[in-house]
């Protein structure tokens, strides 16, 4: 079964839960972005991003599951990430962000995206109330709740799949 995890994410939190998800599915986890780049980045930064892009699209064409990560930006989707849902081409689809206060349309909208080209999305999760890079620097029983809930959502995610 191939199974692959791409994800986009501005501080920090996304990318561990990405890692989480990675792990627990035996996933390869590709991201789509620099964490380290500031605004529009370097040219030499903004290459990087679309290898880095056209890698998570042919890495993840055909994939039995792909788990699309995002953080939020103004209670929507990163543009990155809503440009790989409109190309991806995989068979199914899970779909996770992370955000301080609201969600706003994230999912929905990934969701959308994905209804359109028909591909299936099998499952969708939230992981709120993180502030920029916090998950990395929360207290050990309040990490581990967030820990416990991807590695659930990868789980349930991955039974969905075996089950059709």
């Amino acid at each position: 079964m191939k199974v692959i995890v791409v994800y986009y994410s501005k501080t920090g939190n996304t990318q561990s839960i990405a890692g989480i998800i990675a792990d627990k599915s035996k996933a390869k986890i590709l991201p789509i972005n620099l964490l380290e780049k500031k605004g529009r980045g370097t040219e030499e930064e903004r290459l990087k991003e679309a290898e880095l892009f056209q890698l998570a699209l042919n890495t993840s064409e055909n994939a039995d599951l792909v788990f699309i990560g995002t953080s939020t930006s103004f209670k929507q989707p990163q543009s990155k990430i809503r440009r790989f849902t409109k190309s991806v081409k995989a068979k199914k689809a899970s779909l996770f962000c992370t955000f301080t206060k609201d969600v706003g349309t994230t999912l929905t909208e990934l969701e959308e995206i994905l209804s359109e080209n028909k591909i299936a999305v099998i499952g969708m999760q939230e992981f709120g109330g993180l502030k920029t890079g916090q998950l990395k620097e929360l207290k050990e029983e309040e990490r581990k709740k967030y820990i416990e809930k991807a590695e659930k959502f990868a789980e349930q995610c991955l039974e969905k799949i075996k089950n059709t």
